[in-house]
């Protein structure tokens, strides 16, 4: 087996001979484990995420459209236009100006 870390590979080397099993051994029954603590972790996920999906209705879905499609034809309460680069009605510019 290789490692990035040659202080993984020691470290099964050293539990593997305790354990009088080879190192191959010891790891995949490691992974396996590992492997099994993940998948329950999955499986637990999509099943929380099956259930919000068998549990949505979309009540209320149509009436926030609605609402929003009505808000789209009122006009704007704030006009847009475009600045000038030489405008600073705030001081900004006069601001970063002082300081530096």
């Amino acid at each position: 087996m290789r490692f990035e870390n040659e202080r993984t590979r020691e470290l099964l080397r050293v539990i593997a001979e305790r354990r009088h099993t080879s190192m191959n051994q010891l790891a995949e029954e490691m992974i396996e484990r590992e492997l099994q603590v993940l998948a329950l972790g999955l499986e637990s996920s999509l099943s929380r995420t099956i259930e919000l999906l068998r549990s949505y209705r979309g009540e209320g879905r149509a009436e926030a459209w609605v609402a929003f499609a009505d808000a789209e034809g009122l006009p704007e309460p704030i006009a847009a236009r475009r600045a000038r680069p030489d405008e600073d009605p705030f001081g900004v510019v006069r601001a970063f100006e002082a300081g530096a």
